[in-house]
């Protein structure tokens, strides 16, 4: 699985989604680069994914369907009544941006899966994941600021600034760890599975709009490698 990043604004005032857009078969060789975040025409609500594409866009697009027909808070509630009964397989993570009609810009997120057995309980289970949510494949490290090798807001800087600056930054950390093929068994085989674009939604009370921010030159019909290019830029000096 790939990457999702996902923040409140300081001000409350707005959700500022990030996501990739690497589209991999089972032996993990890219198939296609495709935008990994589904925009409604009708309200401002966005909804990124990760895991299988074509489970995740569809479940994505039914999600927004239902919130155009009831509302962004009642096809939250009915969402949540029905996560219990989602099949566990293909795997997926899904994080809805949008503005409550009671509360404002939130954002949710759930998966059909859980990498660790202590986050079981997790699993189908609709989640409000804080100020900021970090949705990345990982070898179970702990990370910080430190480890992306980026400063903390300044004073006074919005966190779309910051992340405008920085977000790619942060997901280049990411791209080039290796994840186990298996989450449960860190022995198991490692993959490099975060590449093709980055991508910055932002979701407002009157607007929602997406940015390319970043593109990788990975290659379709080959594994992401996020040290080909530096190896070969070394080879040509």
């Amino acid at each position: 699985m790939s990457g999702i990043l996902s923040a409140m604004s300081f001000e409350r005032d707005a959700i500022i989604v990030m996501t990739d857009g690497a589209v991999y078969d089972r032996d993990h060789v890219l198939l296609t680069v495709k935008r990994k975040v589904t925009v409604s025409e009708k309200l401002p609500l966005a909804v990124a994914f990760r895991g299988n594409f074509a489970f995740a866009e569809v479940t994505s697009r039914q999600i927004i369907r239902a919130a155009e027909e009831v509302g962004f808070d009642r096809m939250l509630a009915a969402l949540e009544g029905d996560l219990p009964n989602m099949p566990q397989e293909p795997r997926l993570e899904i994080l809805i941006a949008g503005v409550s009609e009671t509360a404002g810009p939130m954002h949710r997120m759930f998966t059909n899966w859980e990498a660790r057995e202590s986050d079981r309980q997790k699993c189908s289970v609709l989640l409000d994941p804080g100020p900021m949510h970090f949705g990345f494949g990982s070898d179970g490290r702990a990370v910080t600021l430190d480890d992306f090798g980026i400063p903390p807001p300044r004073q006074g800087e919005t966190i779309q600034s910051w992340l405008s600056r920085y977000g790619v930054a942060i997901f280049e950390y990411f791209r080039r760890l290796p994840v186990p093929i298996d989450p449960f068994d860190v022995s198991t085989a490692r993959e490099y599975l975060i590449g093709g674009i980055c991508d910055m939604t932002v979701v407002k009370p009157s607007s929602v709009s997406t940015t390319l921010l970043h593109r990788w030159p990975d290659k379709i019909g080959e594994r992401i490698d996020p040290f080909r290019d530096i190896e070969k830029t070394r080879e040509a000096a």
